[in-house]
């Protein structure tokens, strides 16, 4: 098997089986250092598409959460699979049927960057899975995905997360949310930011944003926004700056922070990040 979008789909299904399986029973919860949760779920997910990979594409290279970097080198042309293997823990530690599997698939480039080429996020508990190729578009059991249509923020649907944020941090993106609610009709935080991330390209969500994600949260949903028309931009470079910046929009997937969604919102909440 060599064809990478069968085998995302195929895997995403694995692992999806799985996690139906264990949810609603005891996964021995475990809190990590950084204050996040890892359940017996997440290693039995992760166990079936490390293992995947490593038979069926031996020579690349792995990054999971919970395995961390595998054999990783970030020579020109190196392949490489980022694997959240249960992306809301939290939620599925108690109970709360949101959370996913996401698998991006990338390659690094003569600069040492990272370009995704593929990936892909399932919802095992609603039976939805959400694919995208770079250049080839976006989709959701088959279904051709696009962006929300640009509406006035003033009506927009946002999602968001702080992730484990503590002290001042959180105090910091609480207020942030507080002026981005003041600009929309309304704000989720659902706790799965792989999953938000297909929401949005779905046209659920209008836009969605937050802070201190790692590479595995946002591979394969950064890409599903931009192949359904959406753009996505990192945190303003000074997000403690009390001037607004002028620099226009960017985004690399190791940058600080996310903002991915509708051109005319994701350029709104950025400027309102900025303060």
């Amino acid at each position: 098997m060599t064809d990478v979008a069968s085998f995302i789909a195929e895997t995403l299904d694995l692992s999806g089986i799985e996690l139906v399986k264990r949810f609603g029973s005891s996964n021995n919860v475990r809190q990590k250092k950084d204050l996040s949760l890892v359940t017996d779920a997440d290693l039995a997910s992760e166990k079936i598409v490390l293992d995947r990979i490593s038979k069926y594409f031996p020579g690349d290279a792995i990054i999971s959460e919970e395995s961390g970097q595998l054999k990783v080198s970030r020579a020109p042309g190196q392949r490489v699979w980022i694997v959240d293997p249960l992306d809301g823990t939290t939620n599925f530690a108690n109970g709360y049927p949101f959370f996913s599997v996401s698998i991006g698939y990338g390659e690094f480039q003569q600069d040492g960057s990272l370009k995704i080429l593929a990936g892909g996020i399932g919802d095992p508990v609603h039976a939805k899975k959400y694919l995208a190729k770079l250049g080839g578009g976006a989709e959701c059991n088959g279904r051709k995905l696009q962006v929300q249509k640009p509406r006035p923020v003033a009506q927009c649907f946002l999602v968001t997360g702080f992730y484990y944020t503590v002290g001042k941090d959180l105090d910091r993106e609480v207020e942030r949310f507080r002026r981005v609610a003041q600009t929309c009709q309304s704000i989720r935080r659902d706790g799965s930011a792989a999953l938000d991330l297909a929401l949005v390209a779905e046209g659920i969500f209008d836009a969605f944003w937050e802070r201190g994600l790692a590479l595995w949260d946002i591979a394969a949903g950064s890409l599903l926004v931009t192949e359904a028309g959406g753009q996505v931009a990192n945190y303003p470079a000074d997000p403690s700056s009390l001037v607004p910046s002028k620099q226009p929009l960017s985004y690399s997937i190791e940058g600080d922070g996310i903002i991915a969604g509708v051109d005319a919102v994701v350029s709104q909440v950025s400027s309102i990040l900025q303060v």
